[in-house]
């Protein structure tokens, strides 16, 4: 898997908040709140639909945030899950996971060290 999926550009998501620390921070914090237990693949194996709206809320908190590559992939997998057979999704999950679990263990060293500053 190729580590730039988890890459984050911080000062793009603040200005993302209007430059609001505190309300950045608490975007972060409704990110993990969403996507700290990582993504269920027996549910989205189960229902399309289900997965197509999971990468599509995760496509836009993640550009929120500043994950630009983690929302780029999570927009294709969202156009192209119909498409894919099992196997194919399956191996999606798995890259999405392992990069969202980088994404959130970042997300919380940031919040850490702005509630550090304080």
């Amino acid at each position: 898997m190729s580590s730039n999926l988890a890459e984050i550009d911080f000062s793009r998501g603040l200005r993302h908040c209007d430059g609001q620390q505190e309300l950045y921070r608490e975007v972060l914090i409704c990110y993990l709140d969403q996507f700290r237990p990582l993504l269920d693949a027996g549910v989205l194996l189960k229902d399309a639909e289900a997965a197509r709206l999971q990468f599509h809320t995760l496509k836009s908190l993640s550009a929120t945030i500043g994950a630009a590559p983690l929302s780029k992939l999570a927009a294709q997998l969202f156009t192209k899950w119909r498409e894919q057979d099992e196997n194919e999704r399956a191996k999606a999950i798995r890259q999405v996971n392992e990069s969202l679990a980088l994404v959130n263990g970042q997300i919380e060293s940031y919040c850490n060290e702005f509630n550090s500053a304080d």
